[in-house]
């Protein structure tokens, strides 16, 4: 019994190590929470809000395996990278998403419906969202690095302010 035991936790122990040794620390060499300015090659395209800019890499890889991406593109809170989204609609979804199953292992949760379907990984520091769009086929993935994400959250809900009362 006691064997029995030792290899059930051993086992947990390396799936768990496992697990968490493949959350992502950077995206392409860039390391989540840097400033802007310290990652070379960034050519900012927009500003979302006074908060938010969106920056492409001009001659980057556009390619996840095979596969060509339709869009590349990395956004900064407050001057600090902390997002990746990357669309596709040539390949085949299902062959990329082994990919990223056979790098991260199985999904931590899984939205199925008739309109789409997304699988998410949540590791401590980033979440990576798998979301394909049954009606056109197009696919999206997203990398957050969840502490900004949080900082940003907070910085909508005090923008906004309580709210005023109408009389």
């Amino acid at each position: 019994m006691q064997k029995v035991l030792l290899t059930v936790l051993a086992l947990f122990i390396s799936a768990t190590a496992y697990a968490q040794s493949t959350e992502p620390r950077d995206f392409h060499g860039m390391e989540w929470d840097s400033h802007y300015s310290a990652i070379p090659g960034l050519v900012k395209q927009f500003s979302r809000d006074e908060k938010i800019d969106v920056f492409k890499r001009p001659g980057e890889d556009m390619t996840i395996g095979s596969c060509p991406l339709d869009t590349l593109s990395y956004e900064t809170f407050s001057g600090r990278f902390y997002k990746v989204k990357m669309t596709f609609s040539k390949c085949d979804p299902a062959c990329v998403f082994n990919m990223f199953k056979q790098k991260y292992g199985e999904c931590t949760k899984i939205e199925d419906s008739l309109d789409n379907f997304i699988c998410t990984w949540d590791w401590k520091r980033v979440k990576l969202e798998f979301a394909i769009d049954s009606a056109s086929g197009a696919t999206e993935i997203v990398y957050v690095y969840k502490i900004t994400e949080r900082e940003y959250d907070t910085y909508l809900k005090e923008k906004a302010g309580p709210k005023k009362d109408s009389f």
